[in-house]
Parts: structure tokens; C-alpha cells; sequence
């Protein structure tokens, strides 16, 4: 049977000129905008993330995602 899975992906830019994505599976549903980018922010002033293309320099896009999974074997 298909599962749908929803996930919020919080997008920063990297120093390097590239990005880091954090996907967080079963968001609220209630989740605002506001929040989302007080937390993004947070998590770039206190430089908590080192990516594979550097530190994390600003915030570029936040967006809830579904996925559809369908399992093949148990």
C-alpha cells in the first residue's frame, strides 16, 4: 500500500556558492512562515551546520514536500 510522506525542506546558501538542504519529516500543520524563518535564521547566526561547500551564509528558500512511497519487498 502507498504511503504519502510530507516534509519541510529548509534550503541555506553555503559560502562556497552552493546549498544545504535539511528535510524534516511530519511538519505541523500549523507551521507559519514566520517560524520557519526565525528558525532558519537561528541556524545560520549560530553557525551550527558545516556543509560539504562551507559554512552556511543565509537563508534561500523554505518549502513542505510529499512524497509518495510504495514499498517492493517487506
Amino acid at each position: 500500500m502507498a504511503e504519502t510522506r510530507t516534509y519541510l525542506k529548509l534550503v541555506f546558501n553555503t559560502e562556497g556558492g552552493g546549498t544545504h538542504t535539511i528535510s524534516l519529516r511530519d511538519p505541523r500543520n500549523n507551521l507559519t512562515s514566520a517560524e520557519v524563518a526565525q528558525v532558519m535564521q537561528d541556524i545560520v547566526s549560530k553557525n551550527v551546520i558545516l556543509a560539504t561547500t562551507g559554512e552556511l551564509t543565509g537563508v534561500k528558500e523554505a518549502y513542505i514536500s510529499g512524497t509518495t512511497v510504495t514499498p517492493l519487498l517487506p
